[in-house]
């Protein structure tokens, strides 16, 4: 079992993006929870999920996302889930979650789909957050 880390890895012009590494589950969703929390608790509303190195998600991981999902659209702004894993896509496709889920091959078409109108494009700012 590989322990959950989910660490802010850059921003890109108002778009919050991060790394979700490891198994998303029951003993492991409040690790993505709290980091969640931290970048909504800086007002930032763009989020970007990379869940390329996700290598397990459970129901519960499951409910995490769709329940982020629905708070960033209550708040007005929008999650991507960029570069799922195998594993996590047959998850989602399976439950029907893709059809809420937006899913995108990478981390920057994920960024540039979550730019506001007129935005210049993805700006990295590696490590900044």
């Amino acid at each position: 079992m590989t322990r959950l880390q989910a660490r802010r890895i850059h921003r890109h012009d108002g778009v919050a993006v991060l790394a979700v590494v490891g198994e998303l589950d029951l003993d492991s969703e409040q690790v993505l929870a709290e980091a969640t929390a931290s970048v909504l608790d800086t007002g930032q509303v763009r989020l970007v999920l990379d869940c390329g190195q996700l290598s397990f998600c459970d129901s519960r991981g499951l409910g995490l996302l769709l329940t982020l999902r629905q708070t960033l659209d209550d708040r007005g702004g929008s999650l991507v889930l960029a570069a799922p894993s195998d594993q996590l896509l047959r998850t989602l496709e399976l439950t029907g979650a893709d059809q809420v889920l937006t899913l995108t091959d990478g981390v920057e078409e994920a960024a540039d789909l979550l730019l506001p109108p007129g935005a210049a494009g993805v700006t990295g700012n590696a490590g900044s957050g």
